[in-house]
């Protein structure tokens, strides 16, 4: 056990890619975490990793010996926060990542009476819509949306996320209003490129029965959904969004909803955690405490065409038939 400095000091390195990243999560220098893994390597017999003035890497024998022991600690590290927290009361930092528009309407209202409960807890919030390494991030909590794909996180399920079709009052008095999903093509349809697919725009998965996609085309492409639901309060065209995220648009009367009966539901709305046995007590308030307001958070929860049903754009206004005159597509 005297190599346990040793070993601790390997496996953060690893997570954080340098003795420097280790340091700052064990609170000791780089130079002591440098000189544990050597000792370490020295009582092995082997290299466990390679080091350059760049970067570090695992060598064969590192990658196993990394495999080996991360569950272990992980057991240690469970056992040693069962007994700390026991019987107290929820303190210390917690970090929390969160898609940005999300957390601006729906979280960040309900820090304040979270801290009021929790007083001790220090939390600090990232609104970042780019999918984040939680571990590598140092990141406690998560909460995103789409399809969790890590097998190695708890996944809670906050709620279904469905998209509306939406546009400005400005854009549907000149240009019209669909009536069906074929009268897209004479709109202009703003659209979402996602920064890890840059050679593709997402689909607008308008009809979940039959699982058809709406060929849309416009002359506005966006990189996060804030950006072309901006445009289209600005009258740029047509939008295909969250309806978490332009809910509150509509009731200001910023945009109007369209095609009510081509809501779909392609995401979910979760929250995601490292498994563990024994959540430190900070972490269990948050995840506890945001779940009980999230999922019971009308906004949330309630059946979408209950939701859209005052804001619809009322029949009369028949759609345009002609395309849209010098629109560049893109």
């Amino acid at each position: 056990m005297k190599g346990i400095r040793g070993v601790v000091g390997f496996v953060r390195t690893v997570e954080a890619g340098s003795f420097a990243g280790a340091a700052k999560n064990l609170g000791v220098t780089p130079v002591a975490v440098s000189k544990n893994v050597q000792r370490l390597e020295r009582q092995l017999g082997v290299r466990l990793l390679q080091r350059s003035t760049r970067r570090l890497s695992l060598t064969e024998e590192g990658r196993i010996y990394y495999e080996r022991c991360t569950g272990p600690l992980r057991e240690l590290e469970n056992a040693q926060s069962a007994i700390i927290d026991k019987g107290k009361s929820p303190t210390g930092t917690l970090k929390v990542v969160c898609l940005s528009p999300f957390g601006q309407n729906y979280v960040l209202p309900l820090i304040p009476a979270f801290s009021r409960q929790y007083p001790a807890v220090e939390l600090e919030l990232h609104l970042d819509d780019a999918v984040s390494d939680m571990i590598g991030g140092g990141y406690d909590v998560g909460i995103r949306a789409g399809q969790a794909r890590d097998g190695a996180m708890v996944v809670r399920e906050i709620a279904p996320l469905s998209f509306v079709v939406c546009g400005a009052p400005s854009y549907l008095a000149e240009h019209g209003i669909p009536r069906s999903a074929a009268d897209l093509s004479q709109h202009n349809c703003l659209r979402l490129r996602r920064r890890d697919l840059p050679s593709q725009t997402l689909k607008w998965q308008l009809d979940p029965g039959a699982n058809t996609d709406a060929p849309v085309r416009g002359n506005f492409v966006g990189h996060d959904f804030p950006t072309p639901v901006t445009a289209a309060v600005h009258g740029q065209g047509l939008v295909f969004a969250p309806l978490p995220l332009v809910l509150p648009l509509f009731r200001t009367g910023a945009l109007k909803p369209v095609l009510p009966e081509c809501v779909s539901q392609p995401a979910r709305i979760f929250m995601h955690y490292v498994s563990r046995k024994h959540l430190p007590a900070r972490m269990k308030a948050f995840v506890n405490f945001m779940l009980d307001r999230l999922r019971s958070n009308p906004d949330l929860t309630s059946d979408p065409q209950v939701l859209l049903a005052p804001f619809v754009c009322p029949a009369g206004t028949p759609p345009r038939s002609s395309r849209l005159r010098g629109r560049r597509t893109t």
